[in-house]
This record gives C-alpha cells, structure tokens and sequence, in this order.
C-alpha cells in the first residue's frame, strides 16, 4: 500500500512537470505569433508607405511606430533565433498578419534577412533621430518583398 502512494505521487509530480513544460512552451509559442503579427503589421505598414513613396518617410509617426515594432520584433527573434517553435510561431504570425505580402513562398527569405540586417538592432526610441540609419535599415529589409 505504501509503495502504491509513492508510485502515485510520483506519477502526480511528473505530470505537474510536463504540464508545466508543455504549459511554458505553448506561452513561448503564444509570445512568438504575437510579436510575429505585430511585425507583419508593421511591415506591411511601411511596404505600402515605401511603394507609394518610394522612401521611408520617418518625419510620419505611422512609419516611425512601425518601424520600432520592426525593431523590437527584430530584438526578440534575435534573441531566440536557435529556438525553432519560436521561429516558426514568429513566421506563422508575421505571415497571418502582413495582409498576404508576407507569404510562406518568401517567409524564410524575410526572416533571413531581418535576423541579417543589423541596423534594425539599432533602432530604439533614443535613436530615431537618425532617421538616415534608421530609414535604410527598413529599406534593405523592405528590399526582400519586391512585388
């Protein structure tokens, strides 16, 4: 009888524990489509600013929030960057939300290219004020989804 409450509470604790696990990956997953879906938004955003345009006008507050949400989207991939469920809920969100500018054709490509341009780590609200860095940043990622 003794040895039948210990199995138990045994078996109770492993549960609790991979509940927690799987409970701690599904918020990771949660967080990673979100910010993947603000970034879409955000892209999309600026790509029809930019193709109306032609620049990235960071005078306009519409462009200047999206392109710190840009930034900051780009900050949290960085950091999780060898994690492959939150890349993948990251690049389900951004293509749900980028209006169908974003596609599963070239997700891995935009992806790619946010994780490789390196002047969107520089943006932050203490930066924008060198709109001419913070403008070809967001152009050479915008670059990706010539269409």
């Amino acid at each position: 009888m003794k040895r039948l409450g210990l199995l138990l509470m045994c078996f109770a604790t492993l549960a609790l524990t991979s509940c927690s696990a799987i409970q701690s990956a599904a918020s990771s997953d949660t967080v990673a489509s979100a910010t993947g879906q603000s970034c879409g938004t955000a892209v999309q955003g600026l790509y029809s600013a930019y193709k109306r345009t032609g620049t990235i006008d960071l005078t306009n507050t519409a462009n200047l929030n999206n392109a710190l949400t840009v930034a900051t989207a780009y900050t949290n991939l960085k950091q999780n960057k060898g994690n492959s469920n939150y890349r993948k809920a990251f690049t389900s969100g951004l293509i749900a939300s980028s209006a169908g500018l974003i596609t599963s054709a070239n997700a891995t490509a935009f992806v790619d290219k946010m994780l490789a341009t390196a002047g969107l780590g520089n943006i932050n609200t203490q930066t924008v004020a060198q709109t001419a860095a913070t403008a070809s940043a967001i152009v050479t990622l915008l670059s990706v989804l010539k269409q």
